[in-house]
């Protein structure tokens, strides 16, 4: 847990030059607050280790001040960064690699109550507003762009543009 707590601090240090300055300005990011959070019920729950009723309040009064969801069932790799908070949603079977970056407004859900969510690769930016809908594979480097809505499976270093999804592959063509 600690290791994936470091990493998750390592993605906020970039920007700043002191390691105390860069957790301060952590401890107050409303993103690392919800992701600490997880990070502590999801590793309570790997363990088999008692965490309710604790884990119900603590994950509700982060949805309630930051507007973050991330049940402590999904699976996050070290490194993910929320850079702007607010209308974010997780579904429990989501699964994100590591250095992932997502913005405000995001959702990564089921298609409506049925099969599960997606698995997103590694280094994966994910845009303001952007939805990812059903059991889709998303690939390592790949970009969705903002209020992209992706359906479908995505491969390695391609971006999603537009609404209706259109996928742009490295070698520059677009579908």
């Amino acid at each position: 847990m600690f290791e994936l707590i470091r990493g998750d601090l390592e993605r906020l240090q970039k920007p700043a030059s002191s390691s105390l300055r860069t957790l301060l300005a952590g401890l107050c990011s409303q993103g690392l607050q919800a992701i600490l959070v997880y990070r502590l019920f999801s590793w309570l729950d790997r363990h088999r280790l008692p965490s309710q009723p604790l884990r119900f309040f603590c994950e509700r009064f982060i949805e309630v001040t930051t507007g973050i969801s991330i049940p402590a069932a999904c699976r996050i790799g070290k490194g993910l960064r929320i850079h702007h908070f607010g209308g974010i949603v997780f579904h429990p079977t989501a699964v994100l690699g590591e250095n992932c970056t997502i913005y405000h407004g995001v959702t990564i859900g089921d298609r409506g109550g049925s099969g599960k969510a997606a698995v997103i690769g590694d280094g994966v930016l994910i845009g303001a507003g952007a939805k990812i809908i059903g059991e889709v594979t998303i690939g390592d480097r790949c970009v969705i762009g903002a209020n992209s809505v992706v359906t479908r499976d995505m491969p390695v270093g391609a971006t999603a543009l537009g609404a209706k999804c259109r996928l742009r592959y490295p070698d520059g063509r677009i579908e």
